[in-house]
């Protein structure tokens, strides 16, 4: 009995102890928990719609700047530039600015200037543009469309018929129920469009080149008025909206004559698309330009030429009469008329200072003399 009482004494002695420390360990994991909560009602108060808008006014911070660099996944050197650049110009609230698509650039033209004056190396400006389109992509990230409702009027959509060629129609009128489409008379005319209550597919790009696919359904078509075709689409429930490609560089509209050649490879083996593994034949043929990126273009000719294939493209950009790249053609399409042949192309090897010149046309930061 004596040894039973005295057990019984040692586990009294002990349990105080054992609840102590489970009380001290519930404690901690309590406080670990409300300290998080609170962290996280911070971080959602400071990233939302809310607080930058209360905040857009003030200096930006080295902390407005991180958000900023891991929003667009910035690089270390892209990281380092955009330091620079605020410390410069001291703008405001650069979390709340990139949601300024004029404004991002704006600031970025100043910073182009300055460099301009300074005869900065082609990668310095590279890496500018570089800084300013993922910039773009984080504000297009942040006004992500997920719906219809956020078209406006005259936004393009491209719509290839059952020939694969490209048609483009043009959002006229974003109504409740309905999108109204300005299509060409031969498209409302012809045989290639979707019938009447049908579904059909349409692609369409926002300001900085993100693609999107929408499948909708065809309502009716009808002639508003003299000349003016309209296929009428449903905008209610069913419509499926999805992002299928975001572009590496900002295109834009570029109508303008061009030159190309093809090539001859000289090198035997797996082909990297570098100017030294190709010989240029002499002979030129005519082309035009249809729009433009640092990273590749379309243009059409009169020759049913291939994908799959490189060619040497000449064309004018901005300033410059002739710049020149080796292209490989990712596809080849058929005009609508059938007259022509619309080459997509990427540039394989081109020198920096003309993919510079390229960005520059297209953000508008050097006017043509």
């Amino acid at each position: 009995m004596g040894g039973l009482n005295n057990g019984s004494l040692v586990d009294a002695r002990q349990n105080p102890i054992i609840y102590t420390i489970i009380l001290v360990v519930l404690t901690v994991v309590v406080v670990l928990a409300l300290i998080g909560l609170v962290l996280r009602q911070i971080r959602s108060k400071r990233t939302s719609a809310a607080w930058l808008e209360s905040s857009k006014d003030a200096p930006t911070s080295q902390k407005n700047i991180t958000n900023v660099s891991n929003l667009a996944k910035l690089t270390q050197d892209e990281i380092k530039l955009l330091k620079q650049i605020c410390q410069h110009f001291k703008p405001k609230n650069i979390e709340y600015l990139i949601r300024d698509n004029e404004a991002i650039v704006d600031l970025c033209r100043q910073e182009y200037q300055e460099m301009k004056k300074k005869a900065p190396t082609p990668e310095k400006i590279a890496l500018l543009f570089a800084l300013l389109y993922k910039l773009e992509k984080a504000r297009d990230s942040q006004l992500f469309i997920s719906t219809t409702r956020a078209l406006p009027a005259g936004q393009e959509f491209t719509y290839f018929d059952v020939d694969k060629n490209p048609w483009t129609l043009k959002l006229d009128r974003n109504e409740p129920q309905e999108l109204v489409l300005e299509v060409p008379r031969p498209f409302a005319q012809g045989d290639k469009k979707p019938a009447a209550l049908s579904k059909f597919l349409m692609t369409f790009k926002t300001n900085v080149g993100t693609t999107y696919v929408l499948q909708t359904r065809v309502l009716r078509y009808e002639e508003e008025k003299p000349g003016k075709f309209v296929l009428i689409a449903s905008s209610a429930g069913g419509n499926q909206l999805s992002v299928v490609q975001r572009r590496n560089a900002k295109r834009k509209d570029f109508t303008n004559p061009c030159k190309f050649s093809a090539v001859k490879e000289v090198k035997k083996g797996k082909k990297s698309g570098t100017m030294d593994e190709f010989e240029i034949v002499p002979k030129k043929y005519d082309g035009l330009m249809q729009n433009i990126s640092s990273s590749g273009c379309r243009f059409s000719c009169n020759l049913p030429i291939k994908e799959g294939q490189y060619l040497y493209l000449e064309f004018p950009i901005g300033n410059i009469d002739s710049a020149s790249a080796l292209c490989y053609i990712v596809m080849t399409k058929k005009s609508p008329d059938g007259k022509q042949f619309i080459l997509h192309v990427k540039f394989t090897d081109i020198e920096v200072a003309v993919r510079n010149n390229i960005s520059s046309y297209v953000y508008g930061f050097d006017k043509p003399d």
